[in-house]
């Protein structure tokens, strides 16, 4: 009767480590208590001092295993997701900056005031940037990638109510992919994984 509440003590004191831990080597350190209980000399106050003694020292040793496992295949996940998201910035980003030289060398532009045109060049610049934040995991590239798309899109609206000189993929590229970048930075941030800020 004694050994079968005792079993029941430890199996509460066995509640402090995570469930991962429990559900793996729980039965086995049941088992363990089992024959510490045999072989002890009495079940008194030294033994289970011991054992909770040791529940305190390694339980939270667990836990911190088990966040440590959790936030590393959260980062290889997160980071698997942000390459792509990373490439793409970079390689708009530096298209956008080149078409709009090119749409303005080649009279696309005239008439724009060149303050636009440079300001195309460098939201580009700033897209792939991000880009490059994304891809190295920098602590600002949600912020930098947020930033640099809706910058875009204001330029856009800008650059259509003054005088549509964008071509119609540079449009495409200039709308679609801000939107998506901040669609994957919003979603990111809302599961907790791009909280890259």
């Amino acid at each position: 009767m004694m050994a079968r509440r005792a079993e029941r003590a430890y199996a509460l004191l066995l509640r402090a480590y995570p469930s991962a831990f429990r559900a793996r080597y729980g039965r086995e350190m049941r088992l363990t208590f089992r024959d510490l209980m045999r072989d002890a000399d009495t079940t008194g106050p030294g033994f289970w001092m011991r054992i909770i003694s040791d529940v305190a020292r390694t339980a939270p040793l667990e836990h911190a295993d088990a966040l440590r496992a959790r936030w590393s295949s959260n980062s290889r996940l997160e980071e698997s997701r942000m390459k792509p998201m990373g490439m793409l910035a970079v390689a708009i980003g530096l298209l956008q900056s080149v078409n709009a030289i090119v749409e303005l060398t080649h009279g696309g532009g005239a008439g724009l005031p060149g303050f636009v045109v440079i300001l195309a060049v460098v939201l580009g610049i700033l897209l792939a940037v991000a880009g490059v934040a994304l891809l190295r995991g920098a602590a600002v590239a949600s912020t930098l990638a947020a930033l640099a798309a809706v910058c875009w899109l204001a330029l856009v609206v800008i650059v259509r109510a003054v005088r549509p000189w964008m071509s119609i993929f540079s449009m495409l590229l200039a709308v679609v992919f801000p939107i998506a970048l901040l669609l994957y930075v919003w979603m990111g941030r809302g599961r907790g994984q791009a909280r890259i800020v």
